[in-house]
């Protein structure tokens, strides 16, 4: 069947790269059988074969971040008539017309704007505990919290199974775990800073606890998915960086790791893990404010 994907152009006003959003999309629909026929990266648009029904492929579409929405078309030859497509934006339903022929585009998929804008870090209200009482905190304004796309994303690329048990060694204000319950999934959560504890403690009820990442309390091997974004302000580098070998050490022999870093912690952070054995794989750069470039690395360890 034929389908026309429109990507988003931003979040938050940040612009989103078309190769980025082209691999998420990719991660999640791939293993079905897919032939991409055409692309218009400056457009953030592309044209495809898919081999899965309308009804399949949106309730697949839920999960992506990247993607603003998927119209399916039915081409027929053009004979001259009039058509009357209706405006959705950017793009059209009802008969079109490409080149030499008519198309009838139906919404198979598009994102919820305002599911998405109440998730977002600014709207999301979190916890924390200052001077002995509990106050409520954005992320956005503190800095700590995920954009709500970009922890679909991570999530799209880990491709976990309801079964697998999950950690994020680096809490902060919970977007990863936020995406992870959204999804049914169950995390389990810590962070060094206690002050991040109610919030922490409210989003992973039951899975969460304080701890340092260079010594978790948890036996080896425990783990088949780690996602997780490391804080990324200079103070921290050295602390993530001796952190990697108790994270490896609770992640099972075939489990896998998903890293959002700080382009400057990149090059330590692959020939640590490489020297351990890893295979590290760049798997896109998320750009944020401020023109920082975020690296996600796929981790795994051969046999």
């Amino acid at each position: 069947m034929q389908y026309q994907i429109y990507f988003r152009i931003s979040r938050g006003g940040i612009g989103i790269p078309y190769e980025l959003a082209k691999t998420e999309f990719l991660a999640v629909f791939a293993r079905f059988g897919l032939k991409i026929k055409r692309e218009l990266w400056a457009r953030r648009r592309m044209w495809l074969e898919l081999y899965l029904l309308p009804d399949k492929v949106a309730s697949i579409a839920s999960d992506l971040g990247y993607t603003e929405a998927i119209l399916h078309q039915r081409p027929e030859p053009y004979c001259g008539e009039s058509l009357s497509p209706v405006e959705r934006g950017r793009w059209h339903v009802g008969w079109i017309r490409q080149r030499e022929r008519k198309v009838y585009q139906t919404e198979v998929y598009v994102q919820d704007a305002a599911l998405l804008l109440a998730a977002a870090p600014d709207r999301r209200v979190f916890q924390v505990e200052h001077n002995g009482e509990k106050r409520s905190a954005f992320g956005h304004h503190a800095h700590r919290a995920m954009s709500t796309l970009d922890a679909r994303f991570l999530f799209n690329i880990a491709r976990p199974k309801s079964s697998d048990a999950i950690l994020d060694p680096f809490g902060g204000f919970g977007g990863l775990v936020f995406e992870a319950r959204r999804r049914g999934l169950l995390i389990v959560v810590s962070d060094i800073d206690v002050s991040l504890s109610p919030g922490l403690s409210m989003l992973a009820s039951g899975t969460y606890f304080a701890a340092d990442a260079r010594s978790l309390p948890l036996p080896a091997d425990s783990f088949d998915l780690i996602i997780t974004e490391p804080p990324f302000r200079t103070s921290y580098r050295q602390a993530v960086m001796d952190s990697l070998a108790e994270v490896h050490r609770v992640l099972k022999p075939e489990g896998r790791m998903i890293l959002l870093i700080a382009m400057d912690m990149r090059e330590g952070i692959q020939a640590s893990l490489e020297q351990a054995g890893a295979h590290v794989e760049l798997i896109g750069v998320i750009p944020r404010g401020g023109g920082l470039k975020c690296p996600v690395l796929e981790i795994t360890f051969p046999k």
